[in-house]
């Protein structure tokens, strides 16, 4: 029952919240952006010459997840919020725990699908080369960066039950992680504040580590499991604030008010 909690539950409301969007409109949104934004920073980068294009291409690519990571665990538990399900899905005895981290499957699962989707494109279009050797590591890297992404969606999400405005914090945080985790702007090159902040952000060292697995270089697994501390750090967060702002919710009768 757990299990089937965890994994159904959570993509049941994954379904609720994207069933509205045809595939015209749903794959120009998970697919069309991310595909714009990798070819136009690739181009740019590749006229500034400061980096390789393949620098640009692992960078956008592997953020492309940020679109369902942040977004969908975010909107699915305030979405419950405006469709006024929230309160019959708190006075169920279902573990909270299991039942919200659940949610974040199915971002993760189209994150990393988006992120390899973002890579194929950018080697069928000759700008990166991807040996053999690299694919174990390039794949981990992959994965961890989207649940990284999908727990630090997760927090939003909990802060939507207490606010209006998870959407806008979903569209700063992207925003913010386009601009500090090292996407296209070294982290050595930011300010030593703005580097510190996206140190601590998601997505930073499994960047990083998909860049050295691409370049066949040593301490790939180090990063990824700073990146796995982060993505569990932020889990727990998204799941504290939940259990809190609940009870603050129930205390003020605002847990129906949109």
């Amino acid at each position: 029952m757990t299990l089937r909690l965890f994994l159904v539950a959570g993509w049941r409301s994954h379904l609720a919240l994207f069933r509205w969007l045809r595939p015209s409109a749903f794959i120009p949104t998970v697919i069309g952006v991310p595909v714009v934004q990798l070819i136009w920073f690739a181009h740019l980068g590749r006229y500034l010459g400061t980096h390789p294009v393949a620098y640009y291409v692992v960078g956008n690519a592997l953020i492309s997840c940020a679109m369902a990571g942040l977004f969908a665990p975010s909107m699915s538990i305030q979405g419950e919020r405006h469709s006024g399900t929230l309160n019959a899905l708190l006075a169920s005895p279902a573990n909270r725990a299991v039942m919200f981290s659940g949610r974040i499957v199915p971002a993760v699962l189209i994150g990393a699908f988006t992120s390899t989707l973002m890579l194929a494109f950018g080697v069928a279009l000759g700008w990166v080369v991807i040996p053999a050797a690299a694919l174990p590591g390039l794949t981990a890297a992959v994965l961890v960066t989207a649940l990284s992404c999908s727990a630090c969606g997760l927090v939003i999400g909990a802060i939507g039950l207490r606010t209006r405005e998870a959407t806008f914090v979903s569209n700063v945080v992207l925003y913010a992680l386009l601009l500090l985790c090292g996407v296209n702007i070294p982290l050595d090159r930011l300010p030593d504040r703005l580097a510190l902040i996206g140190h601590a952000m998601p997505m930073t060292q499994g960047i990083e580590a998909a860049r050295r697995a691409l370049a066949e270089q040593s301490g790939v697994a180090g990063l990824l499991g700073w990146e796995l501390s982060k993505a569990a750090v932020y889990i727990l967060l998204g799941l504290l604030l939940l259990r809190v702002l609940e009870r603050m919710s129930r205390a003020s009768a605002t847990l129906d008010d949109v």
